[in-house]
């Protein structure tokens, strides 16, 4: 698939840059970025950060000016949040620098923090600034009264999710800066390009409208209120990139001026004037990650505990806390850990030109010297002066967590061979699981003796043994890379309605159905590939992606090899696959995805989660199957264990924008008191059958190969217990005593398949059949008997009514919304009735001609067309 939108951004930031660059005479330029950071910016802007205590840069002042000169800049300055520290200490030793800050200012009327850089200012002007940056009406008059030129920086970005700003805050914002940053080295190019086109389209008539709207007079602020300037800077906090986003100051007759003016005054001088053109090239994810990779890096070798009162008592919601809590424990066990602290300080060497020694890579461990191979690739990249170092990097990460993620599974493969998992993980034993979920609230139990607890049913502790440094050094690269992205695309849904007001870059609409099943032999799979059929034959803006080792992908369906793949003891039919979460990640951001559907609860469910979190994108949950039913049948919880589920999934299902269920019961549960959704979350959907299920003309003596008028009682699904088939043996043989030669059919496999042939051997039995086999049992069967009480919807029950087969059921769930009682099947309480109704329509033969027209009547009530188009609709196509 091609990518239209960012060939678009590329193209036209392209296009932008040359436009820009041709501007000015080379020969009057100098080459600055007006964005850039050294450990003097200690106090983050980010939340986490002051509750972690760690700064926003280790990054020394002369190393960043190393990269400064490296990447081509000859004019310096240093914007440091909220102070000027560096730039100050840089003159007092005779530098010529540009005094820089960028102040994190606030907007009162609309109460939203922005960042607003600032240059050539003096000590006591500083002071007075960061008074006034409070109110950034104040600040930008004190601003334009002392000829302090100001430029609002990353004007999209730094918003909170549940706090976007008005258009109109836009607008009256245009009113009080005449310079804007519109290239930003760490924000994609989508948000770059957004800013630029808004504030080309700021003509003198809108400036004229806006002033007479907000009663502002925008000579108050600006100097010229109809010009706007653009600038660029890299925003690089660990100065890996500083430099390569920046800002070309127009000075004419620089040469000459050079002799008696220092570079700082002539770069003052352009930024005062606005001659300003921004350079620098396309942006998505690459470089924020490494940036981010390396800073990671240093937090886990610098970290320093910072008590569990800070944490506690720091402002900041409870899940901020937590989450505090649980990085503040990862830092420091990664400290304990030799091997992962070594890699990440050689990781964060090499990021910045220093290969490692050759005793290191002597020392390896074989299995590790292919990391230390690409480690070194990445410092040599740096070395060279790589005109394509992003991509060299990103190639080298990608390697190094293949390699991390073969080692990880590897050595998990032998320990789990080593685990006696049927036994301690049956059924008996998952109530002792989930029973120590819940952590206990006396203090005494955590810091009592090991002797008093009760030794666990596998021993972690030896488990992990050997599994620190590559799930470490694999969970630092992830999270670098969810980090990047949640940074970049945190405003998501505030840029595609800024996109709407301007008119211009307008995100593509497009689902990724994420399923842990599709080619495998259950209802769920068969499910999903109707769906796909639909989506192929409409051409919907809809991808399917499951993970297999044995499928090939299709249009609209992705198949992605597992990383690793074993069976639950408890689930044995449905293989557990795990996908390598950097490819998705990466195919989300490619294929230009802008929401997720997903199906299943397991390891996508898991990765709905992190995309959701990371693109932030609107995330769609399809309810296949009813978990506390499975865990009351199949597992035998007791009801604590099951209130534990319920409360497991009420807090997956609350984390999603909306749900999707198959049956009333589901929809009146999940916004009743257990489950506490929103109503309008809740969406009822349904399945249709494919169009091969019509009757068909034919007779049992062919199909089952018995007599014609032999009555046959029909049982199509998965032979276990939850669906209810070792009631079978009881019912066949009770309306065997009225019916002598009634014939029982069962189509299936599944765990209960051994015992149903003990218990009722005298049935016919078939196996998993063909799709397209399946009419022609439905249509010489007199009566599909259907016990389950676990489907919430149940496919079987419309391919039987669509074949004109009549449904006898439980009044539960999905097969009581299908079938209309006494007219096209039966819904019934308990077994004994549904005996009763079995012998009562064997003998009325009047009924049959009707309930098998009223069988077929109801089944086009579940087409493709409407349900797919109310489904694509709910989801905001």
């Amino acid at each position: 698939m091609t990518n239209n939108f960012q060939s678009e951004l590329k193209s036209d930031l392209q296009l932008f840059l040359n436009e820009q660059k041709e501007r000015f005479p080379q020969k009057d330029i100098l080459k600055i970025d007006l964005h850039c950071h050294d450990y003097n910016s200690d106090v983050p802007d980010e939340l986490m950060g002051r509750i972690l205590n760690v700064p926003e840069t280790w990054l020394p002042t002369d190393r960043l000016l190393q990269e400064l000169q490296t990447n081509g800049c000859n004019a310096f300055t240093i914007t440091n949040h909220n102070n000027a520290r560096s730039c100050y200490a840089l003159q007092d030793k005779g530098f010529d620098i540009l005094t820089g800050c960028e102040f994190s200012c606030l907007v009162p009327d609309y109460n939203i923090g922005i960042h607003v850089l600032a240059y050539g200012f003096t000590p006591e002007q500083e002071v007075k600034l960061n008074k006034l940056r409070r109110n950034v009406y104040l600040f930008q008059e004190y601003a334009l009264k002392h000829n302090i030129p100001t430029i609002w920086a990353h004007p999209l970005y730094h918003y909170a999710v549940k706090k976007m700003p008005p258009m109109e805050f836009f607008d009256k914002m245009g009113l009080i800066f005449e310079r804007f940053e519109v290239l930003n080295g760490q924000r994609d190019t989508w948000q770059n390009l957004l800013v630029r086109e808004w504030i080309t389209a700021l003509t003198p008539e809108k400036i004229d409208g806006f002033s007479k709207k907000f009663g502002i007079d925008p000579k108050m602020y600006c100097s010229d209120p109809y010009k706007k300037s653009f600038s660029a800077g890299s925003d690089s906090h660990m100065g890996i990139f500083a430099g390569l986003t920046g800002t070309y100051l127009y000075i004419p007759n620089l040469e000459e001026r050079l002799k008696f003016e220092s570079k700082s005054s002539l770069a003052l001088e352009a930024i005062r004037k606005g001659d300003m053109a921004p350079y620098g090239s396309h942006q998505n994810s690459e470089k924020l990650t490494i940036a981010f990779l390396d800073y990671v890096s240093q937090v886990a070798l610098n970290y320093k505990d910072p008590g569990l009162l800070r944490l506690l008592l720091h402002q900041g919601s409870t899940s901020e806390k937590i989450l505090a809590f649980g990085l503040s424990n990862i830092f420091l066990e990664i400290q304990r850990h030799k091997v992962t602290s070594s890699f990440f300080k050689l990781f964060h060497e090499s990021i910045m030109g220093k290969s490692p020694s050759f005793f290191k890579k002597f020392i390896l461990k074989p299995s590790y010297k292919p990391i230390f191979d690409e480690v070194e690739k990445m410092a040599k990249a740096h070395q060279e002066g790589s005109n394509n170092i992003v991509n060299e990097y990103n190639q080298s990460v990608h390697n190094i967590n293949e390699k991390l993620n073969e080692i990880l599974f590897s050595r998990i493969t032998k320990k789990i061979d080593k685990l006696d998992l049927e036994n301690k993980l049956s059924a008996d034993k998952i109530e002792e699981i989930l029973m120590k979920l819940d952590l206990p609230s006396n203090i005494r139990s955590y810091v009592s003796s090991d002797s008093d607890k009760k030794e666990s049913t596998i021993n972690l502790t030896d488990f992990l043994d050997g599994l620190s440094f590559p799930f470490f050094a694999s969970a630092l690269i992830l999270s670098a890379h969810f980090t990047s992205t949640k940074v970049l695309f945190n405003t998501r849904p505030f840029l595609k309605e800024f996109s709407k007001k301007i008119g211009k870059y307008h995100h593509p609409e497009r689902v990724l159905w994420l399923t842990d099943t599709f080619g495998d032999k259950n209802g769920v799979s068969t499910v999903l590939q109707s769906i796909h059929n639909e989506i192929k034959e409409r051409n919907l803006p809809i991808d399917i992606l499951t993970c297999s080792a044995t499928m090939k992908s299709d249009d609209h369906l992705i198949v992605m090899p597992p990383l690793y793949e074993f069976s639950a003891p408890l689930y044995k039919d449905q293989p557990i696959r795990i996908p390598n979460l950097l490819d998705l990640h990466k195919l989300f951001h490619e294929k230009e995805y802008d929401r997720i559907v997903c199906s299943t609860e397991g390891v996508m469910g898991l990765m709905a989660f992190y995309l959701k979190s990371a693109y932030c994108v609107e995330t769609s949950f399809y309810v296949h199957t009813d978990w506390v039913m499975f865990a009351r049948k199949v597992l035998n919880l007791d009801i604590h264990n099951q209130n534990r589920i319920r409360r497991m999934l009420r807090v997956f299902y609350k984390s999603f924008d909306r749900v999707f269920v198959l049956n009333t019961d589901q929809q009146k549960w999940l916004t009743g008191p257990d489950m506490k959704l929103k109503p309008n979350k809740v969406s009822l959907t349904a399945h249709w059958v494919d169009d091969i299920f019509t009757p068909q003309k034919v007779n049992k003596e062919q199909v089952f190969g018995i007599e014609n008028d032999a009555p046959v009682l029909l049982y199509v699904g998965r032979i276990s217990e939850e669906k209810g088939v070792m009631e079978l043996p009881r019912i066949y043989k009770n309306v065997q005593k009225s019916y002598k030669d009634v014939k029982m059919v069962i189509v299936g496999q599944g765990p209960a398949s051994e015992s149903l042939k003990k218990e009722l051997p005298e049935a016919i039995y078939f196996d998993w059949l063909d799709h397209d086999k399946l009419p022609l049992l439905y249509s010489a069967a007199d009566l599909l008997v259907f016990p389950s009480k676990f489907d919430t919807f149940s496919c079987v029950v419309l391919e039987s009514l669509s074949c004109g087969l009549p449904v006898i059921a439980y009044k539960t769930k999905g097969p009581k919304d299908i079938i209309r009682h006494k007219k096209s099947g039966y819904v019934v309480d308990t077994e004994k009735e549904m005996t009763e109704s079995i012998i009562s329509y064997l003998e009325n033969e009047d009924l049959h001609n009707s309930f098998k027209a009223a069988a077929i009547k109801r089944s086009k009530d579940y087409k493709a067309v409407s349900i797919m188009n109310d489904l694509v609709k709910e989801i905001g196509l």
